[in-house]
């Protein structure tokens, strides 16, 4: 096994990436929630700015990527659409679904 300093440069393991997108995901089902009580621009970008982190930060493989591809267009759904309850929740229900 590779140590992290073997690992891509000084990109930390893919392995490590997978805790930080579990709890991005659990936010972003939050915000989703949540979007019908509020705006969350704030918090939208807030989790943009973790995605970026992570993207930045680890050594991901393909299916990791793939998540935080998902988890950006949910994002986008929150913060395109924040107070409306209508047609697109299905859509975006459809899309966390491939995330998770």
């Amino acid at each position: 096994m590779k140590k992290k300093s073997e690992t891509k440069g000084s990109l930390l393991p893919s392995a490590m990436a997978d805790i930080e997108l579990q709890h991005i995901e659990r936010a972003v089902a939050q915000l989703r929630t949540m979007k019908h009580q509020s705006s969350g621009t704030l918090n939208v970008e807030y989790w943009r700015e973790r995605l970026t982190a992570v993207v930045s930060g680890y050594a991901l493989v393909p299916a990791q990527k793939q998540r935080i591809e998902a988890l950006r267009v949910a994002l986008d759904a929150v913060q395109s659409n924040p107070r409306d309850g209508g047609g697109r929740k299905r859509s975006t229900n459809r899309l966390w679904a491939k995330a998770a």
